[in-house]
């Protein structure tokens, strides 16, 4: 069986749909209730940072056309426009996350009613994401340029539905707007438009589209909004070939042979792993589904029975799977990739879980498997709030090892202050003091130096302003702090100092512990 895309409908018709939750406001109005319910849960146990926040929040002092090779600023961008108005603080970050997540659901369901007659359906495909463990459950302490990336996947699909269904020169130009914004999300964005574009070749119908001399309107607009980026790749003589061989391709130089061989297991593997435990949960509880997927696998790759005159979304679905396992495959013999991580995912799978709810629906007894489905997944989601709520009070525990969430960085602000430093340029050796010093310290220039070294433009004030270095260890000054010191004081001989702040884990009941850094403060108006 095969849905065949129903009649253009807009934005706007998606809003004048059925009644909440079954439309397009009430599934964004079920992510931002999402967003709120773990939002008031994190921000009641800690206001610090989580471990990619931090690395985030020292980039957007200043808005930059590019921070660091390894990604794009697109999520760095949204987040300084954000914290203009809540300041460098959880707060924005969690905004930023969640209402990407909100609105990713909105753009899913504006895909899934292309797919789906069902509005019942149609929601529960908006919110399958949550059925994955890497949204269900990573989602909360993790993910930065990744959520970014999942609704540019998202919306730039809805666009190109409308190209398929309008042709008009504004529909391109409006994929080709969030394309370039998906470029500039996260590189790997670029595999997937790539397999959506090929996967659209097959059909006849969505070939003609593709093909039309309009496609170069999208591809002006691509890249008039990856421009900015482009020249600062260039113009900073950032090298993408070397950054894909030793963040993807790490071991190819030292064994080709073992690397293709792990790179093609981990083809296979980190895409069922990003599936789960949606993929699970249909094997195990509709097997009749994975007849019907093996089936319209095989009814895949014969394009003499492709529909010539609509267009095909439940093939477009399949076909952009198997896309994504083809890229997989030919990157692990081409190039000796084999850190295929599962929270790589996301552009080439993204769209699977569409299809394979499909696959449940039309496998019979549809208004039941949905009932099924929409219980596991409120149960699974009812089940993760716990779950989530006892991991944070445990990193917050005594028995606790990196701490992340407990660590008291408001004593270490107050005892920076206690040796007058209150706005200047604070050095840091970790990423975590890096981040969350920006907190306390919202008008202070941070430095951080754990790689990858990140330092914002120095202001004039700066240069006679004082200086705060803080570390981990031992008194001895980490040799990067000593050559940033003397690069903006000179030679300045300073004695580090070791502070020690008190911490209550939980439960209150438990023994106190404490937390060591040592800091120096360099205040020029005192040489």
């Amino acid at each position: 069986m095969s849905v065949q895309a129903p009649a253009a409908d807009g934005l706007a018709r998606g809003v004048d749909g059925p009644s909440w939750p079954f439309g397009l406001s009430g599934v964004i109005s079920l992510g931002v209730l999402y967003g709120l319910l773990y939002s008031a849960m994190r921000l009641s146990i800690s206001g610090n940072l989580p471990v990619d926040d931090v690395k985030s929040n020292v980039y957007t002092q200043t808005l930059e056309l590019g921070y660091v090779p390894k990604q794009p600023p697109l999520y760095e961008w949204l987040l300084w426009l954000v914290q203009h108005f809540t300041g460098p603080n959880l707060t924005s970050f969690l905004i930023l996350k969640y209402g990407l997540l909100a609105a990713t659901f909105g753009f899913l369901y504006l895909v899934a009613k292309r797919i789906f007659a069902d509005p019942r359906w149609v929601t529960l495909a908006s919110i399958s994401p949550l059925l994955l463990y890497q949204f269900g459950w990573n989602l909360h302490e993790g993910v930065t340029q990744s959520i970014a990336l999942t609704c540019a996947v998202a919306a730039s699909t809805w666009c190109f539905m409308r190209v398929a269904e309008r042709g008009t020169t504004g529909s391109y130009l409006l994929f080709g707007l969030t394309a370039g914004l998906g470029l500039i999300s996260k590189y790997n964005y670029a595999g997937f438009l790539f397999v959506l574009l090929v996967s659209a070749l097959l059909q006849p119908a969505l070939r003609a589209r593709v093909l039309d001399w309009r496609m170069l309107v999208s591809l002006v607009a691509a890249a008039v909004v990856t421009a900015p980026v482009a020249y600062w790749l260039i113009t900073e003589h950032h090298d993408l070939l070397t950054l894909y061989q030793s963040s993807i391709a790490r071991m190819a130089e030292s064994n080709r042979f073992m690397a293709t061989a792990i790179g093609l297991g981990q083809a296979l593997y980190a895409p069922l792993a990003f599936l789960f435990p949606l993929d699970a949960i249909v094997l195990v509880l509709f097997p009749s589904a994975a007849i019907a997927g093996w089936a319209a696998i095989k009814a895949a790759v014969k394009p003499g029975s492709f529909d010539r005159t609509r267009p095909d979304w439940r093939l477009l679905m399949l076909h952009v799977t198997l896309g994504g396992f083809v890229v997989l495959l030919f990157g692990a013999v081409a190039t000796g990739a084999s850190h295929y991580l599962e929270r790589y995912m996301h552009p080439f799978f993204l769209l699977t879980p569409l299809w394979l709810l499909g696959l449940v629906e039309e496998s019979g007894n549809a208004g039941k498997r949905l009932r099924i489905l929409a219980s596991v997944l409120i149960a699974a989601t009812l089940l993760v709030i716990p779950l989530t709520l006892g991991d944070l009070l445990h990193a917050m525990g005594p028995h606790c090892r990196k701490c992340r969430i407990a660590i008291p960085y408001e004593g270490l602000a107050a005892a920076l202050e206690a040796r007058g430093f209150h706005a200047g340029t604070i050095i840091a050796a970790n990423r975590d003091e890096a981040g969350n010093l920006r907190r306390m310290f919202p008008a202070a220039r941070i430095v951080r130096l754990e790689r990858p070294t990140y330092a914002p433009p120095l202001r004039a004030a700066d240069l006679s302003s004082p200086v705060a270095v803080v570390w981990r260890g031992g008194v001895g000054m980490p040799r990067a702090a000593q050559a940033e010191l003397a690069r903006m004081m000179g030679d300045v001989t300073v004695t580090p100092e070791q502070i020690s702040v008190p911490w209550q884990p939980y439960p209150p009941r438990s023994p106190e512990r404490v937390w060591t850094w040592t800091i120096a403060v360099v205040d020029p108006a005192r040489k």
